[in-house]
């Protein structure tokens, strides 16, 4: 490949904010698998199934165009699974658990030990939730509850908490450690205060001898009887509600902007749950499974500061068809929102919280004050209360997602204006963002003139140029004839292209799945192609959320198993995008790379103009060579050093302790104004190079 760069730009500088990210609440085990929380089911509530949309998007089913087809309940046999996925269950002690299968009548607590006569079985005399657990000893030992899973490390100490209610029984009851799968000899074994026939608060600090896998058990003394309910069992080195890993692999991927709670989950979140002292578990309206709110707007605000990033929040915009459907399709848009025959899809709930409008608006304010006020405002002080001092200014601020399934698009738009008037009435700096991948451009022409005075972004989730191109158009008209400042955004994005054979195509034609191409080599590489097409448009593309951060069947940058964490490859590909020194693309003459293209070159300028940034990417299976004319720069004769990121195969990935992408030094030489080099197949290189 024979190429000579100009001295033109493509466009405006480059955002700073491309590599950025996505954490949604409520599907799968995301956030579970970061937070510093080990107990599953902590609150002891019955388990809520899966719904069918989180299953599809898991990849569960045989076939996902025959909805009745078998859904795989062994989550082990996924090369995307790990110890964070895990639905350990709770256990009557002595015994063991091992695998618990994942079905829609799964209960994960097994109730009688197979080695004594102790029993455990949930209770409606709870304090946290609906529910709390009963513990029936009449064996002449010890015995108790327990459950498996925790991964525990010989430098950390870990602290555990619960209430404690005693029924009947004498004796002391304690908090221990066991190896897992072992039934005596504790490794760690601590008395609790003495409890007493109302729910008393207990706490204790454990520690093991040595990293590896433990049991928790709570011991209860012979011929007794307690209720336990509000457990915890956290590492002393957490930050913040997660875990040290997780923060650490976060900033190595360094997300500029962190897109929360949702996702389709933040349609139907009341953030107040997720604030302060006396949080309850939930089900997830959307996807199914449990929510315990234990990770909410104070911990995900301080997990964005501390990777080095800001939050944008994702806003419940109330609507009277929430209150029964989660899809109204737009024939049915013109019914009675309270007709529950409608032709529409019901989510199987009376939401009638999230049904008024005004009440929205007014709630999204008080979010904004929560996060943004100072002591002089109530929600600066509940801030303040909940044990954050310094307001989060969080800027940023996207009208829900998905709107179509409750809104038309006049309709939509025009809700965006009373939210914003009422949000930056609390706070006149933020940002608010109008959805535009729902309605199409025509649509989204009527859309921007209603809110267009209203708003600061358009929130897409386009991956052609050219459909990127209709949206940055209909900006610059907007911004051109009103003195407006809209920028482009992309708040959800996945890589589709090398990756389309297998997305969305049933299994039984690809023998694979979606997921299976989510973690691997391609997809990097063509998370890549699409970051390069955004970088050539400049700084009207503000920010663009990769989907997701963490754990979502490895559709994500960082994995967080219990025993660490890991980078995946398309991870490895955003923090090269995140350290990137381009500043501003320059004009290659006679080439515009087409997203799709197998072999892409790039060339950009350094903030301060005095060196040049090559990527050369290549998805093929075949090496090359490239030659590139830098005449129209003064660049000296030599040998530059850079980085390669490289595959084996297009399916290559990382795993724990499998790093199959490798980084690795690279070099191009520049000979008489000319960059040579060759090109390795399935590969991604970067390159600084001097000017003189």
């Amino acid at each position: 490949m024979k190429l000579k760069v100009t001295s033109k730009y493509h466009g405006s500088p480059i955002s700073k904010k491309l590599a950025s990210n996505f954490i949604e609440l409520g599907y799968g085990l995301q956030v579970e698998g970061m937070a510093s929380e080990m107990f599953f089911n902590r609150s002891f509530e019955p388990f809520y199934p899966y719904r069918l949309i989180n299953k599809l998007w898991f990849d569960l089913l045989d076939d996902e165009t025959d909805l009745s087809s078998r859904c795989e309940t062994d989550w082990r046999v996924f090369d995307w699974y790990h110890s964070s996925y895990e639905h350990n269950a709770w256990f009557a002690f002595p015994g063991t658990a091992g695998y618990q299968p994942i079905c829609d009548d799964s209960t994960f607590i097994i109730e009688r030990s197979p080695a004594a006569d102790v029993c455990i079985s949930l209770t409606d005399d709870a304090v946290h939730g609906k529910s709390a657990m009963r513990v029936i000893n009449e064996d002449a030992w010890e015995g108790g509850l327990a459950q498996d899973g925790k991964y525990c490390f010989a430098n950390v100490k870990y602290k555990f908490k619960g209430k404690i209610k005693k029924i009947r029984g004498e004796g002391a009851v304690k908090a221990a450690l066991y190896k897992e799968g072992t039934v005596s000899d504790p490794v760690c074994v601590v008395g609790l205060q003495s409890i007493g026939c109302d729910f008393t608060d207990v706490a204790a600090e454990l520690a093991v001898p040595q990293d590896g896998r433990y049991a928790f058990v709570l011991l209860t003394p012979p011929r007794s009887e307690y209720v336990c309910d509000d457990f915890s069992l956290k590492p002393g080195d957490e930050v913040r509600g997660f875990k040290k890993s997780a923060v650490e692999a976060g900033a190595y991927v360094s997300p500029a902007v962190i897109r929360w709670p949702g996702g389709c989950f933040a349609s139907f979140y009341d953030w107040r749950t997720g604030v302060g002292e006396n949080r309850q578990p939930s089900y997830s309206y959307f996807w199914g499974g449990y929510q315990y709110n234990d990770i909410g707007t104070d911990e995900l605000a301080s997990y964005a500061e501390a990777v080095g990033g800001e939050s944008m929040i994702c806003v419940n915009m109330y609507h009277p068809f929430k209150r029964y459907y989660e899809y109204v399709p737009p024939e049915s848009l013109n019914g009675d929102p309270n007709d529950k025959t409608l032709h529409a899809a019901l989510h199987d709930r009376d939401l009638i919280q999230f049904a008024d409008k005004q009440k929205g608006a007014a709630e999204a304010a008080a979010w904004v004050e929560y996060c943004n006020g100072d002591e002089n405002t109530e929600g600066g002080r509940a801030r303040i209360r909940n044990g954050r001092a310094k307001p989060y200014n969080v800027k940023y601020w996207e009208m829900d997602n998905e709107a179509h399934r409750w809104f038309t698009a006049e309709e939509y738009a025009e809700t965006c204006v009373l939210y914003s008037k009422a949000m930056k009435a609390v706070d006149a700096s933020i940002k608010i963002g109008m959805i535009s991948y729902c309605f199409g451009d025509e649509a989204l022409v009527k859309m921007v003139e209603i809110a267009g005075e209203h708003i600061d972004f358009l929130a897409d989730r386009g991956f052609e140029e050219k459909d990127l191109e209709n949206k940055i158009r209909i900006i610059a008209d907007y911004n051109k004839a009103h003195g407006t400042d809209i920028k482009y955004c992309n708040t959800e994005w996945l890589p589709l292209n090398g990756a389309d054979v297998y997305n969305m195509v049933p299994r039984s034609e690809t023998k694979t799945n979606k997921c299976y191409m989510f973690s691997k080599w391609s997809y990097a590489l063509d998370a890549a192609a699409t970051l390069m097409m955004w970088q050539r448009h400049g700084d009207i593309i503000d920010f663009v959320n990769y989907n997701n951060l963490a754990n979502t069947h490895s559709q994500s940058v960082i994995e967080t198993l219990k025993e660490g964490a890991y980078i995946t490859a398309p991870g490895m590909m955003m923090h090269r995008f995140a350290v990137t020194k381009a500043y501003r693309t320059l004009q290659i003459e006679n080439y515009h790379p087409d997203r799709k293209d197998p072999v892409q070159i790039q060339l950009s300028e350094t903030e301060d103009g005095g060196a040049l940034v090559l990527n050369v990417l290549d998805r093929s299976e075949e090496d090359g060579e490239l030659e590139l004319d830098l005449s129209v720069f003064c660049v000296p004769d030599g040998k530059y050093e850079g980085v390669m990121l490289h595959g084996d195969s297009l399916v290559s990935m990382n795993r724990s302790g499998d790093t199959q992408v490798k980084e690795s030094p690279a070099s191009v030489t520049v000979e008489n104004k000319t960059a040579k080099m060759k090109i390795d197949k399935l590969s991604f290189y970067e390159f600084v190079i001097p000017k003189s």
